[in-house]
C-alpha cells in the first residue's frame, strides 16, 4: 500500500464498546460520512465501489474507491481515481473492548495537484484527520454502548 510519495498513516485508538459492533459499523464503508473527519458525502457506485467527497486543504475532492477486503475485523480499500493508495481499517478484539488500528498511503495521482497538495501540507492534515476520526469513533461506539 505504499505509495512513490505521499502520506503515510499509521494510527491506533483503544475503544471501549464489542469489536463485532465496532467493525461491523466500519465494515458499512456507507458509515465513513459518520466517522471519517473529512468525508462529506459517500455515494455507492456498484456492489464495492463509491465515490467520496472529502474536503481537503486543495479543495474538494471526489476519489472512487473499491473495497477490496471485507472480513471480520478488516476492511480494506483501494482508491481508483484522483488519489493513488488505499486504508485498511483492523479492529482487534481486547478483554474490554477493542483496538482500531488505521493505516493508508496516499498521494496525488495528477503530479500538479499532488505537488500544490504536499505544499499545502496535505500530510499533516490526514494525519490530523486520521486522528480526529478516530476520536469520532470511539465518541461514536462508546455512546451506543452505554444508551
Amino acid at each position: 500500500m505504499k505509495p512513490e510519495a505521499g502520506g503515510l498513516l499509521d494510527i491506533d485508538q483503544r475503544i471501549y464498546a464489542p469489536a463485532e459492533e465496532v467493525a461491523a459499523f466500519i465494515g458499512d464503508f456507507r458509515n465513513a460520512k459518520e466517522w471519517m473527519v473529512s468525508v462529506e458525502a459517500v455515494e455507492r457506485l456498484g456492489e464495492d465501489r463509491y465515490r467520496l467527497t472529502l474536503e481537503s486543504p486543495i479543495g474538494r475532492l471526489y476519489p472512487e474507491a473499491t473495497v477490496v477486503e471485507h472480513g471480520p475485523h478488516t476492511i480494506r480499500w483501494v482508491y481508483d481515481t484522483t488519489i493513488e493508495g488505499g486504508g485498511q481499517v483492523d479492529v482487534s478484539p481486547e478483554a474490554d473492548g477493542c483496538l482500531v488500528t488505521y493505516r493508508g498511503a496516499f498521494h496525488m495521482k495528477r503530479r500538479l495537484l499532488d505537488r500544490a497538495a504536499r505544499l499545502a501540507g496535505v500530510e499533516r492534515f490526514a494525519r490530523k484527520n486520521g486522528e480526529r476520526s478516530l476520536a469520532r469513533l470511539k465518541h461514536l461506539m462508546e455512546a451506543r454502548r452505554y444508551r
